[in-house]
């Protein structure tokens, strides 16, 4: 059976400012030649940011292959926050923003992080950092996290979007090389000294930026010497504030409903030991669901929001999990350094030792008001069987958009989360010309990054049993208007004890540690012999090896009891001024929080000791695991140059051979104890590549390139370990016998440099995928997967007076995740950029310019999914045919500049339209989770007061765009909104 989903809608695309910028164009096209007329015999010398991006458009213009450049000017003068802001500046770019707004990863043509490759100075280079859960959870992967490094410490950005035989196999997207600088990129002795101080309307706090940077070169005896060294340190507090539905459940997960007095059938059934009976649902839990708006809730199906004859015939409407409201406060540094040494012996050698590091410490405080109940199950905590339906709304599409209940679980919870990543680079490369015609170049180095992540407490507080609790989404389908039933304000109605007899939790503590550490190695030697003026040979060697470990322990427990004379409000906090800019009336403004500083004084969670029981760590996590990647790889190609007829053609063409072997290894848990497991996979892949450049009259230049590419398997997905979330009920497994994914390429892309500094270019491109790798999801008893009970440890289990309290158990049904080879499917798009000064307009008007770039892309990827059939004891194989995740299919980029020699000024604007986050495949009752579309605008103008001496100001996210999670395309629940405020920044930079 194959089902295919068509009803995947993208917001409308205002196409206003690309249509703009066309008509801009034309207009400049018709006076462009009298401008160049009346220039003939005039120099003009143009410097700061426009020299800059005339120096990278020149650099895109000789290349062979299909290449966009961001130059240092450039980077140091768009208002961006941090590396990935600067990157989605080019074509096609688009950036995935983390935590609190701020740029992190970026996606190449609509393919994801985990498809481009980021090399530094060279080698191959992987940064993590840690996140919130629900927003990306932390980096584990091959994608790499921009947001560790200030744009200001890279003198140049490069994104190759075609490939080529010389350069690393890996990426499916794109590669992008960015170089820090040397000191023979500068004249002589060079100086600059930038400070910043940046402000916040959410978190409303003024933090500072400093950037340094000193270069000197000299001759000597020994020949051309030089020495560079720059430094970039932030400080900034982002605030975040929304709602989180953390998963839609149907009404029948977890046990169900309480059903109403006299309905049959009864819900939950009799227990003595819960108190369960024809007219209580739990001791002092009386049955008072309405029997209309029970049946109606539990007749819906499971996908469609239509209803069934019988409430037993489906699954349910549809939920929030964890209704609740969020703040988070995140403290971070951010530091850099770089340094350089280059020696020129003669014209003919060259050695440079480039070194780079970086730290981004963080401090993350998350703080939740939230209805628990509708995550727990009976036999766990009491929850959702004991809560009846007083109420029940639901909209057009079938959302659940209103629920009123009694005997809901209130929590508020505390999280304190500190992560900081470390990275060390070292490069040393050098070439030497034997001869005119025969030259070799050798490269060595190595990258390490280390996420640490000593401390994850968590604490909650709970009060069992509210009525009246509601969440409504009709006012407002974003940020619902949730009525806890309860003064949350008042810390003294919240508890904080050992769970009852009867199952009733009373709130706990979770902790967790975790490292995760990438390194990478590579030693590459290359020689060119130039044949003739129009050939020449190219050849190569690499080695490089990668290895990925990840250590991951959990503690946590729920039997701690409160010291005597210690009361609720001695360890509490209050939240207040929540809700600025939410756009909800009825949104809670203040409640009482857990105050972790005051908690961790009465009892030391993260001392993990036996003094404070269930603060030991649980050795028995299944999470502990690595892979270690050898690549051998050679190629030969050769560039040329031709006329055919009046036309000049130049290019290059070859093949590259790499051979991988993985060997992956996990800490199993075996009934109890730890077991190590190694499974080792080669692979081998010949990667022929073209590229060729037409010169064509009137200086137009016709690129076509066409190849073979691969991306590896990410590394979570290699490893051989069973992995168990009792908090979303999901058992992963991993699969290192993963093929990567192959595919063929295309490119063709005229470039028209119609004006001097000028372009316009179009450009189609395809991408064949053979092979993919998708995730295959299916509902199951835990005790059929064959895994031993022992995992369930490892999986939240709290150890209370020596007797395991699992969240699952082995009769829970879960999710099995697994990651598999499937076939692929056809990538294509297109490509329009423009590059336009205004130099042909008279007077001030010559000194502006416009920058628009504008990205289509469309997917076909035919996933395999399971589903629950309700007329079968088995899930149902399906597939269903879908864009790739994280793809845009819209995307576009706008900058409008003035520059004369004292002022500048720009005001950007930033588009990405909906995109899948993940292809669910109906297991749970939904097809896809899509992030909304995105529109950032940000400015910056700056003023010389002196030659030397700038002065600043930008703003960033004028707009103060959300960040939006919607769950199912025809529901369209919301599973996460959250925003971050506008930012502004206002420095002085000095520079000799």
């Amino acid at each position: 059976m194959t089902r295919h989903h068509s009803n995947f809608r993208h917001p409308t695309f205002q196409a206003k400012p690309i249509a703009l910028a066309v008509l801009m164009l034309a207009a400049m096209q018709a006076q462009a030649q009298e401008a160049k007329d009346a220039a003939a015999d005039s120099v003009v010398v143009v410097t700061g940011f426009r020299a800059s991006l005339n120096s990278a458009l020149n650099t895109k213009k000789n290349s062979d292959g299909i290449l966009d450049v961001i130059k240092a000017e450039d980077i140091a003068k768009f208002p961006d926050a941090n590396l990935a802001e600067s990157l989605q500046r080019v074509p096609g770019v688009s950036l995935t923003r983390g935590d609190g707004g701020e740029g992190k990863q970026i996606t190449v043509r609509g393919l994801n992080a985990g498809f481009t490759r980021v090399r530094i100075n060279g080698i191959e280079g992987v940064t993590a950092t840690g996140a919130s859960d629900i927003n990306g959870s932390t980096n584990r992967g091959r994608g790499f996290d921009f947001s560790v490094f200030a744009s200001e410490l890279f003198n140049s950005l490069e994104v190759r979007k075609t490939s080529e035989a010389a350069v690393e196999e890996g990426s499916l997207g794109a590669t992008v090389d960015l170089r820090t600088a040397r000191p023979f990129d500068f004249k002589g002795e060079t100086f600059s000294l930038g400070g910043q101080g940046s402000w916040n309307s959410l978190s409303r706090k003024a933090e500072p930026r400093v950037t340094a940077l000193y270069s000197n070169r000299w001759d000597s005896g020994i020949g051309k010497l030089g020495a560079l060294v720059s430094i970039a340190h932030s400080r900034r507090t982002i605030q975040e504030e929304g709602y989180e539905a953390v998963e839609l459940l149907s009404a029948s997960a977890d046990g169900g409903f309480c059903s109403p007095a006299g309905y049959a059938p009864q819900n939950p059934g009799n227990s003595a030991v819960k108190g369960i009976d024809a007219a209580n649902c739990g001791f002092g839990v009386p049955r008072t669901s309405s029997a209309a708006a029970y049946a109606d809730v539990m007749g819906r199906t499971d996908n469609y929001g239509g209803t069934v004859a019988s409430p037993a015939a489906g699954s349910g409407a549809f939920a929030p999990r964890i209704p609740r409201y969020r703040r988070s406060l995140t403290n971070y540094e951010r530091t850099g350094v770089t340094g350089s040494l280059q020696w020129r012996p003669g014209s003919a050698t060259e050695l440079n030792l480039d070194l780079l590091g970086g730290k981004f410490d963080n401090k993350r405080y998350d703080n939740y008001i939230s209805a628990i109940s509708f995550g727990r199950s009976l036999a766990q905590s009491n929850g959702k069987p004991q809560s009846s339906i007083v109420d029940a709304h639901f909209d057009g599409n079938g959302s659940w958009d209103y629920g009123k209940f009694n005997a809901v679980d209130i929590r508020t919870e505390g999280l304190l989360d500190k992560y900081s990543t470390l990275f060390k680079q070292h490069v040393i490369s050098g070439r030497h010309d034997f001869s005119d015609r025969f030259k070799v170049d050798f490269l060595s180095g190595v990258s390490n990054s280390d996420l640490d992540e000593p401390m994850r407490a968590t604490v909650q507080f709970d009060t069992p049993n509210v009525n009246g609790f509601s969440y409504d989404f009709r006012q407002n389908r974003n940020v619902p208007t949730l009525n806890f039933g309860m003064d949350v304000s008042n810390p003294n109605l919240f508890t904080f004890a050992p769970q009852e007899a009867d199952g009733t939790f009373h709130g706990q503590f979770v902790g967790r540690y975790l490292h995760t550490k990438n390194k990478l190695k590579t030693n590459a030697v290359n020689a060119s012999f130039e044949l003739n003026d129009n050939l020449t040979l190219r050849g190569g060697l690499s080695k490089r090896g990668n290895t990925w470990t990840n250590v991951e322990i959990g503690s946590g427990g729920n039997g701690l009891r409160l010291p005597a004379g210690v009361t609720m409000d001695s360890i509490s906090r209050q939240i207040g001024g929540f809700g600025r800019g939410l756009g909800g009336s009825g949104v809670a403004t203040s409640w009482s929080a857990v105050d972790l500083d005051k908690f961790l004084k009465v009892y030391d969670i993260e001392c993990h000791c036996a003094a404070v029981p269930g603060s030991e760590y649980n050795l028995l996590n299944q999470a502990n695991r690595g892979v270690e990647e050898s690549i051998n790889a050679l190629y030969a190609s050769a560039d040329f140059k031709y006329d055919v007829g009046p036309i000049p053609i130049r290019g290059n063409v070859g093949v590259r051979g790499a051979e991988t072997e993985a060997t992956s290894f996990a800490l199993l848990n075996a009934n109890g104890a730890l077991t190590p497991a190694t499974i080792s996979h080669k692979y081998r892949d010949w990667l022929p590549a073209l590229n060729v450049t037409a010169q064509l009259p009137q200086d137009v230049l016709l690129r076509f390139s066409a190849g073979k590419t691969l991306s590896r398997p990410e590394y979570t997905d290699l490893a051989p370990s069973t992995t168990l979330s009792s908090q979303s009920q999901t058992v992963s497994i991993g699969n290192p016998t993963l093929d990567p994914i192959r595919a063929r390429t295309y490119d063709l892309q005229a470039e028209w440099y119609y004006a001097k500094n000028a372009m316009i270019s179009a450009g189609f491109f395809r991408k064949e995928i053979n092979t993919f790798i998708q995730g295959v999801s299916e509902r199951a008893v835990f005790s059929s997967l064959g895994l031993p009970d022992s995992i369930l440890l490892g999986g939240g289990c709290s150890i209370t007076g020596g007797t395991p309290a699992c969240a699952t158990l082995p009769g829970t049904t879960v999710v099995v995740n697994r990651k598999v080879n499937t076939p692929g499917g056809p990538l294509n798009g297109y490509e329009l950029n423009l590059q336009a000064p205004f130099s042909f307009l008279p007077g001030a008007w010559s000194n502006f310019g416009a920058l628009a770039n504008y990205t289509y892309v469309k997917s076909k990827i035919s996933y395999i999914t399971r589903v629950d059939n309700p007329n079968t004891a088995a899930n149902e194989l399906l597939s269903q045919t879908a864009n790739f995740t994280g793809l845009s299919p819209r995307a576009y980029n706008m900058t409008l500049y003035y520059e004369d020699p004292k002022f500048s000024a720009r005001v950007s604007a930033a588009h990405r339209s909906a995109y899948l986050l993940n292809v669910l495949g109906d297991v749970a009752g939904h097809d896809y989770t899509v992030v909304d579309g995105s529109t950032n605008v940000d400015f910056s103008v700056s003023y010389n007061l002196t030659p030397k001496l700038r002065l600043s100001f930008e703003g960033q996210n004028l707009t103060d765009v959300p960040l939006r999670y919607g769950r199912d395309s025809q529901r369209n629940d919301t599973l996460l909104y959250v925003h971050s405020g506008r930012s502004f920044v206002v420095g002085l930079s000095y520079k000799y």
